[in-house]
């Protein structure tokens, strides 16, 4: 069976997901919008370099 989140990217392509998610950034409470933006300042560089890392590992 294939992922629901597979589905929907295929079918709404990326102008879709885009909209998806700002719906649901939007219904999200102010106060974890601000918690989640503040792991991402934190996490997110670290993430970023662990994949470019994997991205240059011969597979």
């Amino acid at each position: 069976m294939a992922r629901p989140l597979r589905l929907l990217t295929r079918r709404a392509g990326p102008v879709g997901l885009a909209l998806t998610a700002y719906d649901i950034w939007r219904r999200i409470p102010k106060r974890q919008r601000k918690q989640i933006v503040a792991a991402t300042r934190k996490h997110g560089p670290r993430v970023a370099s662990h994949l470019i890392q994997r991205r240059r590992r011969p597979r």
